[in-house]
């Protein structure tokens, strides 16, 4: 359903911020500050979508966005410069990705861009549910040659003869004239009611019955409770007081018949634990000491990423020529032990699901589906049926390629890495399979019926498993290539990449993901000064606070 939010906000020294680093915040690139000298960086797992509206009469320095935020800090020096303007804003889940994108850019350059703003725009989509934009706007509107403009002036108040007045202290009399009205109450409301009407239009073209209003409930006449807004005032506490009580009537209310649902579904439902055999568990006992952790689905998913990041940095070490044997042999030992507890847990999984979801299509579906599924069953203690369990099993495939993917892309050389290993495992798996009936992997090229009809169905099952795993492999392989690329390419366009190892791209892809994350191209000045003079990515006390963390 769509919702109507937006909400206005000034980016100010006399609050303490930056406007490089909320341009950095919102946009998720790596920016100088100049007056700071220092870069403002803030890693995000879903990169914003991020792009910069100037208008007529701006120079083409405002289309950069380090240099517009530079620019605007040095022209505005006083202690309460208010540096931008700021909204924030909802995006209708109804429309597509690109119709969103759309939709925006057509009101921010209708409504501020037209009007002599420049406008950051930065689209961040890290939950689905929840797409919203953040809007930097400039607060000093352009001169027609490109410089910077005034946003008030002074005028000096006049008595009949039209000479100068003055107060009782001596001053002279004046007031203040802004030139621009984009901070007056009238305006934002103008602008709140647009938006609401931009959104409305795009859905009836899409015959979407959803409407949306800046008006409140009163306004509307709605015989809702509306929540209340918690500001940093004084009446906070009331708010969050007056808030919770809403959220409980209604959570009350719209949970009775689920809570009904659990209280049935409980009775059929045990705790993964309970489906493990007596060997089993001596088996669990033994692999928990290994690892130093409780099996569990949702410990072998956190004791995998910290593998994957700890081989990541170790690879990495390994590339440019430090002696990691001794890591390496720790990280492959408790490889080993997490490869033995996923076929346990994926053994019980299998049961847990037979006996919960008998419906099931298991060719249909993978190991790691089948995990994430028995998870949200024990956590919602719910038995999903019919079109709720299809939606579910839809999700769960969503979520784990777009988990995989930013994993491969992030770390495509130790995701190459894994790539070839599993790619092994499943040739060496599939080779003795098809050594049973005299046949190599070669005869899969011009596999027909007649040629798995020889075999039983659970041989011709792994046949199938591993073929689809080598498909998938062979993917993901492309995704990484294509990452490696991509970046690369940006960075020397003129460079000879096909005929480079993997290695030494990894090393170029490391340097340039460093030390060039608006991926402008390098030349080879710039490398040379690097080798002569590296970086300082971070200062000292930025190595010691994330050192700290960690």
């Amino acid at each position: 359903m769509a919702i109507f939010h937006m909400s206005f906000s000034n980016i100010s020294a006399g609050k303490g911020r930056s406007a490089i680093a909320s341009a950095a915040y919102r946009s998720g690139e790596k920016l100088f500050d100049d007056k700071e000298c220092r870069h403002y960086f803030y890693a995000r797992s879903v990169m914003p979508e991020s792009f910069i509206l100037i208008p007529k009469n701006a120079p083409e320095w405002a289309s950069n966005r380090e240099q517009l935020w530079n620019e605007v800090e040095k022209k505005d020096r006083k202690s309460n410069s208010r540096y931008a303007k700021e909204f924030n804003v909802a995006l209708p889940i109804e429309l597509s990705v690109d119709e969103q994108k759309t939709l925006l850019t057509k009101y921010v350059q209708e409504n501020f861009v037209d009007q002599g703003m420049v406008a950051d725009v930065a689209i961040h989509r890290d939950h689905p549910d929840n797409p919203h934009a953040h809007v930097m706007l400039t607060n000093r509107p352009f001169n027609p040659d490109g410089t910077w403009g005034q946003k008030t002036k002074t005028e000096y108040i006049l008595d009949s003869h039209g000479n100068k007045t003055k107060t009782p202290a001596g001053n002279v009399r004046n007031r203040k004239i802004w030139l621009v009205d984009w901070d007056k109450k009238e305006k934002i409301t103008e602008w709140r009611h647009n938006w609401a009407a931009s959104v409305n239009q795009a859905l009836e073209q899409k015959n979407i019955p959803d409407r949306i209003s800046e008006k409140s409930f009163v306004e509307q006449g709605i015989a809702d409770t509306p929540m209340q807004h918690e500001g940093i005032n004084s009446k906070r506490h009331e708010r969050k007081a007056f808030n919770q009580q809403v959220k409980n009537y209604r959570k009350s209310k719209a949970g009775y018949k689920n809570m009904q649902e659990k209280v049935v579904n409980r009775g059929h439902l045990d705790s993964l634990s309970k489906h493990f055999s007596f060997n089993e568990k001596k088996v669990v006992k033994e692999l928990s000491h290994e690892m130093k952790t409780y099996i569990s689905l949702e410990s072998l998913d956190d004791k995998r990423r910290m593998l994957f990041n700890w081989k990541n940095s170790t690879l990495i070490k390994h590339a440019v020529g430090e002696d990691v044997t001794k890591q390496l042999l720790t990280i492959n030992q408790q490889e080993s032990s997490l490869k033995k507890a996923d076929e346990l847990l994926n053994k019980v999984v299998d049961r847990t699901t037979k006996k919960l979801y008998p419906e099931l299509d298991f060719e249909q579906t993978t190991a790691a589906e089948r995990r994430e599924l028995i998870k949200e069953t024990n956590s919602e203690q719910t038995i999903f049926k019919g079109s709720e369990l299809n939606e579910r099993l839809m999700n769960i495939r969503d979520d784990l390629l777009v988990r995989q993917l930013l994993a491969f892309t992030k770390r495509p050389y130790v995701g190459w890495k894994l790539l070839m290993q599993q790619e092994k495992e499943v040739k060496i798996e599939l080779k003795y399979t098809l050594m049973i009936h005299d046949d190599s992997l070669e005869s899969l090229e011009h596999v027909d019926q007649g040629l798995l009809e020889k075999y039983s169905p659970t041989e011709q099952q792994k046949i199938t498993r591993a073929v689809k795993d080598l498909r998938a492999i062979m993917a993901v392989k492309q995704v990484i290539k294509t990452q490696y690329h991509e970046v690369l390419k940006r960075a020397f366009p003129k460079g000879d990449l096909d005929g480079l190892p993997l290695i030494k791209q990894e090393q170029a892809y490391t340097a340039v993901m460093y030390y060039d994350p608006v991926l402008k191209p390098c030349q080879a000045e710039t490398i040379e000064q690097w080798q002569a003079n590296p970086p300082q990515v971070f200062s000292p006390q930025e190595h010691q606070q994330g050192l700290a963390y960690l």
